[in-house]
């Protein structure tokens, strides 16, 4: 059975990879691709909310600062001269924490996050005259954090300390690793600055199970493989409108797998549950 598993996996996976590859020609992520690139550096601040589900934990909002050091490129697309192909691939360095949250109300446990990781932007938008562009684009990113938090003198519970907490226990102090993805709109106002509201889902997983990971992140990239080759098709004929199709439709598809993911950080696969920051950003980007 496991062999039949493995099977599926990897023909579902090949045969999405092909299909997107023979209809989009846009995104190249070579070596030669990323030196054509121009440097750039993206600020963000945000507030998450915290969330491990299965738990009765209830978390104080924290605040997010974040920085992206990466290369970007903006290029005329096959579709159209006024559809923009959008790349930004980057390291980023971020810091979550109680204290820099703007919420008034900051009941619950109090913690703060240190993550590092790489990630991949990409989408299409639409130019608007010489340096002005709307650049609607998904993104993800694989990561490793360190969650450290404050025990409540009052856990509210029957429990000892040491058995109400030991969830929490098992994550604090240690770098766990990670996957997000995000949702944004780059805000091009002129050449060289823009300005992005977003909206992220991180994932920090208890443990790392590589067999189950990569078999649950190979059915994650095959159906957004298979759904890139619908969202072009609609470009092909509707350049402008499939710019915003496509946003939306990857996007979709992303949170809801990530939704699938909420209980099981593995779906569909037997797991735990992730502890998850859903953050709503705002950043600026500068490049070179």
């Amino acid at each position: 059975m496991k062999i039949l598993i493995l099977f599926f996996l990897y023909f579902f996976l090949s045969v999405s990879l092909s299909l997107a590859q023979t209809i989009s020609g846009d995104h190249d992520y070579s070596l030669k691709s990323l030196l054509k690139s121009k440097p750039s550096i993206e600020v963000s601040y945000g507030v998450s909310d915290i969330k491990f589900s299965g738990t009765p934990y209830n978390f104080s909002p924290t605040g997010l600062i974040e920085l992206n050091l990466g290369f970007t490129s903006n290029n005329t697309s096959k579709f159209r001269k006024n559809i923009v192909s959008y790349k930004n691939r980057f390291l980023f360095l971020s810091f979550n924490s109680e204290e820099n949250s703007v919420k008034s109300n900051n009941s619950g446990i109090k913690s703060n996050l240190w993550k590092f990781g790489l990630g991949n932007k990409s989408g299409y938008g639409v130019s608007i005259g010489k340096s002005a562009a709307i650049l609607p684009y998904s993104s993800r990113t694989f990561n490793w954090s360190n969650f450290k938090y404050d025990k409540q003198t009052d856990n509210s519970s029957a429990l000892s300390d040491e058995n109400y907490y030991s969830e929490l226990d098992n994550m604090s102090g240690v770098f766990r690793f990670g996957s997000s993805f995000e949702a944004g709109i780059n805000l091009q106002i002129t050449k060289g600055f823009s300005i992005q509201p977003k909206y992220e889902t991180a994932d920090i997983f208890p443990r790392h199970l590589a067999g189950k990971q990569l078999m649950s992140s190979a059915i994650e990239y095959a159906g957004f493989g298979l759904l890139e080759t619908f969202t072009k098709a609609v470009m092909k004929n509707s350049p402008v409108a499939g710019t915003f199709v496509n946003f939306i439709l990857l996007n979709a598809y992303e949170y809801g797998f990530y939704q699938l993911k909420k209980d099981q950080m593995y779906w569909p696969f037997v797991s735990s549950a992730p502890l998850r920051y859903e953050t709503f950003k705002l950043g600026m980007t500068f490049v070179f």
